[in-house]
């Protein structure tokens, strides 16, 4: 595969890009002085709400949902590497099979906890739980979710098919890091950020809880750039800057600064660390878009229809909630555009 079969689908993207939300167009959402106003700004974008949908939070997030779920069901459709989309609707997919798992054990109704993204479709998902052989899945995914469900039998906790979901979820991003091939070292550096910063994040978490050092090892991956234990350790004594001056993808980027003081202080907090997070994946991809040929336009567009959806979800809850809006401006992830 070479750069150039990706030509169509970035040509597709320049265009789609028109409809992604800008910067002055959610300074006008968080303006917005009624709901009738906001509703009328929104029917610009690719999320068609009502004034009635603003009202229930839950039909606010099944409309972003199924926003965020076409531009998925396209992707997959028109990518020339499937897997680059995967590495941002996997986690989805592990969501769901947590669901299927959960459904499985319990013998409950739990449909509506099902969001409709990934390579294949829901019901291929859920004859893979059902029966653990499908020739949609790679073998590998089916026998780790086999291994799984053998321990939940013999254990009967739903907390093992949900660590374990986790866990498989990890394992399966590093399968993808050997699969991509075009600009593989930016692949293999944003997964391997995905899965660091779930393990730092998981043990801030965890001594804000005051949990054990065995809680927190059932719960981290090992395929992060550390052993687990080393996060442990690099949380407890306060020393996270060490470990972010050594996966920063731009270490001379000021956007970053703020978190990196409070890093120094040891006053950083889980919420801090997720908005990071997100920064840092953001300015990994946006060098995408001083190029019109290759996979990042895919990623770096994807990723931005993440956050755009991030947003809406961040203003619109703090509307119907009547939360103050600067709260909103400061939690804002990056926006197409800026």
């Amino acid at each position: 595969m070479d750069a150039s079969q990706f030509s169509q689908i970035n040509t597709t993207i320049s265009v789609k890009e028109r409809e992604l939300i800008t910067p002055e167009q959610f300074e006008k959402l968080l303006q917005a002085p009624d709901p009738e106003s906001l509703v009328l700004l929104l029917q610009t974008s690719s999320y068609h709400l009502s004034a009635a949908d603003l009202e229930d939070l839950n039909l606010i997030e099944r409309q972003l949902t199924s926003g965020l779920a076409r531009e998925y069901a396209w992707a997959f459709v028109e990518s020339p590497d499937r897997d680059i989309v995967s590495l941002f609707a996997l986690r989805y997919v592990y969501h769901n099979i947590k669901v299927f798992f959960k459904a499985r054990a319990t013998k409950q109704e739990l449909k509506h906890l099902l969001i409709p993204i990934g390579s294949e479709s829901l019901e291929a998902l859920e004859h893979l739980i059902s029966t653990f052989s499908s020739d949609n899945f790679p073998e590998f995914m089916v026998d780790e979710l086999a291994m799984i469900w053998a321990e939940y039998e013999d254990y009967k906790d739903i907390r093992v098919l949900e660590i374990g979901t986790d866990l498989a979820y990890f394992k399966h991003l590093k399968h993808l890091a050997n699969q991509i091939e075009l600009e593989s070292e930016v692949f293999s550096q944003a997964i391997s950020l995905m899965i660091d910063f779930y393990n730092v994040i998981t043990v801030q978490r965890a001594l804000s809880q005051e949990k054990p050092q065995s809680f927190m090892m059932q719960l981290l991956s090992d395929e992060g750039s550390l052993p687990a234990k080393d996060f442990i350790e690099l949380v407890q004594t306060g020393d996270l800057i060490s470990w972010f001056n050594q996966i920063n993808p731009d270490s001379f980027n000021t956007a970053f600064a703020s978190f990196e003081e409070k890093m120094r202080q040891g006053s950083i907090s889980a919420v801090d660390l997720e908005y990071l997070y997100d920064l840092v994946q953001f300015q990994l991809l946006d060098p995408a878009k001083y190029t019109a040929e290759g996979p990042l336009v895919l990623a770096r567009y994807l990723l931005c229809r993440e956050f755009e959806v991030k947003n809406l979800r961040l203003l619109l809850s703090a509307i119907s909630n009547q939360l103050p809006l600067e709260l909103v401006k400061e939690r804002m992830r990056p926006i197409y555009g800026q």
